[in-house]
């Protein structure tokens, strides 16, 4: 596995995190809406946080702002971040690819202050060149520029990175664009395990299959 250049997903793939984002999202339609929506509530995970509360603002008609409907959910997400940790083997692969001398970033679709929060409490902050969150590159992982703008200061080309991502949708978007895949397995899309290997240049149970 010639890895020269690295981009991690950040929620289900460095963190085992989706369950915080789960929580944070059914308390969030139960707060504005009348009762489970498992419409409206399945729609978060393919979306930026903006658009999915902009889809929300609009469904449950919610009279506060966008911006307030983000730093609402924000917050919920801040709190679960307190105790949540890091993938298995995580640490010791992002060591083994920094002696190698890949460059390392993380693409996500989380606000940097979480990103920065959750990585310095864990200790893996100093593992990642940078970090580019969706809402701060202005569009999401349904289109490939995210990944591309990585590639792009990591100095490196699509074929030479590899994308780590649980989430069907950003990992076909980085395979459709050239990159190298790397799906990692989460409970949060167990039922996407066949869509997942079908993309996937390699699939993973956890990032100790990668430290042997």
């Amino acid at each position: 596995m010639d890895v020269r250049g690295a981009i991690f997903d950040l929620d289900g793939t460095v963190l085992d995190s989706m369950a915080v984002w789960d929580r944070a999202w059914e308390t969030f339609c139960d707060r504005h809406s009348r009762g489970r929506d498992e419409e409206a509530y399945s729609k978060y995970k393919t979306l930026t946080l903006i658009t999915a509360c902009e889809y929300y603002k609009e469904r449950f008609s919610i009279p506060a702002s966008v911006p307030e409907l983000c730093d609402e959910v924000n917050s919920i997400v801040y709190e679960g971040y307190r105790t949540v940790n890091a993938k298995p083997g995580v640490r010791e692969y992002l060591e083994k690819l920094q002696k190698s001398g890949a460059g390392i970033c993380v693409a996500t679709n989380t606000a940097r202050y979480l990103v920065e929060f959750a990585l310095e409490r864990l200790g893996l902050s100093g593992f990642f060149g940078f970090i580019l969150p969706c809402a701060e590159f202005g569009s999401g992982k349904d289109r490939p520029g995210i990944f591309l703008e990585c590639a792009r200061r990591l100095g490196t080309s699509p074929e030479g990175t590899w994308v780590f991502e649980d989430a069907p949708h950003a990992l076909g978007t980085a395979h459709r664009a050239g990159f190298r895949t790397c799906a990692v397995r989460d409970p949060s899309y167990a039922s996407a395990e066949t869509e997942l290997r079908a993309m996937a240049d390699m699939y993973i149970a956890d990032f100790r299959d990668l430290c042997r």
